[in-house]
């Protein structure tokens, strides 16, 4: 009966070995066939587990937005066609936009041309002068004798350097009228009221003190006149 129990105890040793052996094999087995599978990380999170900015550089194949202060190319068109015509008298055509330039010619009743450039408020025009191919120059159109066909607000603007001033003296001792305008000019020792400026062109001295003519005088930018003989004849000089 001992020898039986011995036996019975040995054989149960031997099964839970068996059991014990089967358990650490399993433990220690490789999922997947004994191949070692690494998860992917995930694309916003770095291998130190920090999260990943977006990238700030526009991708090759997206175009930048286009910049609201870019502006188109102007299209060029034909120039604007401005008639000027002179009606019931003759302008003078001046070197600038203004009476205070040289005259450079005349245009006379019944001409008409093409304004090519006007001042900046557009009371004168730049035309080419009519019967010559070589002289331009500009005419107001501020009078009852011009007549515009076209808008002259159209035409380019165009910037002349100022006129030179011009003047007329009086060397004489008498005081002298001079029209058109009926300026007075004061005696020579009158200084500096013997003097005025004017605007270039022809004009008429009177010697107030004899009430005769002293003649005709031409005024230029940039240059004085004197006025050298009186009424009587007498010559004088200015000092």
């Amino acid at each position: 009966m001992l020898r039986a129990c011995a036996r019975g105890q040995k054989a149960l040793f031997l099964v839970l070995l068996g059991l014990t052996l089967l358990a650490c094999s399993l433990q220690f087995a490789a999922p997947g066939g004994g191949q070692e599978q690494a998860s992917a990380p995930s694309p916003t999170t770095s291998t130190a587990g920090s999260v990943t900015a977006e990238p700030s550089v526009i991708p090759p194949t997206q175009a930048p937005a286009e910049s609201a202060t870019s502006t188109a190319t102007p299209t060029i068109g034909p120039p604007p066609v401005v008639t000027v015509s002179a009606s019931g008298g003759r302008l003078n055509v001046r070197r600038g936009p203004g009476p205070e330039y040289d005259t450079v010619g005349a245009f006379l009743n019944g001409q008409s041309t093409n304004a090519t450039a006007r001042n900046a408020d557009g009371s004168w025009v730049l035309i080419n002068t009519p019967n010559t191919s070589k002289t331009l120059g500009w005419i107001t159109v501020k009078t009852q004798y011009t007549t515009m066909n076209g808008t002259v607000a159209d035409l380019p603007v165009m910037v002349v350097d100022a006129a030179l001033p011009a003047y007329i003296r009086n060397c004489t001792p008498h005081e002298m009228l001079v029209n058109p305008g009926g300026a007075i000019l004061q005696e020579r020792n009158s200084a500096p009221e013997n003097q005025l400026q004017f605007f270039p062109g022809e004009y008429t001295v009177i010697d107030q003190t004899t009430e005769s003519s002293v003649g005709n005088v031409t005024v230029y930018e940039g240059r004085t006149i004197d006025i050298k003989k009186d009424g009587s004849g007498k010559s004088s000089t200015c000092q």
